[in-house]
């Protein structure tokens, strides 16, 4: 079976491959504004508060209980034998 890569036309990379491409000072200025409309958007949620430290913070305990869960199931594996 062949693999047939598929290129950019004219180009020498995949498809799926990113490239840099050149951005105008006005592009930038144009997403610059908008991710600061977005983060305006959400600035009432939690105020004060860092979401991704809180996130953080959560999937750390589910991780722990997690692990408490395996280890408790390991203990349980190896008394039965």
């Amino acid at each position: 079976m062949t693999l047939r890569r598929e290129t950019v036309e004219g180009g020498r990379y995949p498809v799926g491959m990113a490239h840099a491409t050149k951005v105008t000072r006005s592009e930038v200025e144009r997403r610059r504004a908008a991710a600061e409309r977005m983060l305006g958007l959400f600035a009432d949620v939690a105020p004060g508060v860092s979401l991704a430290d809180e996130l953080i913070a959560d999937r750390r305990a589910e991780a722990r209980a997690e692990d408490r869960e395996a280890e408790e199931e390991a203990r349980h594996l190896r008394g039965k034998h």
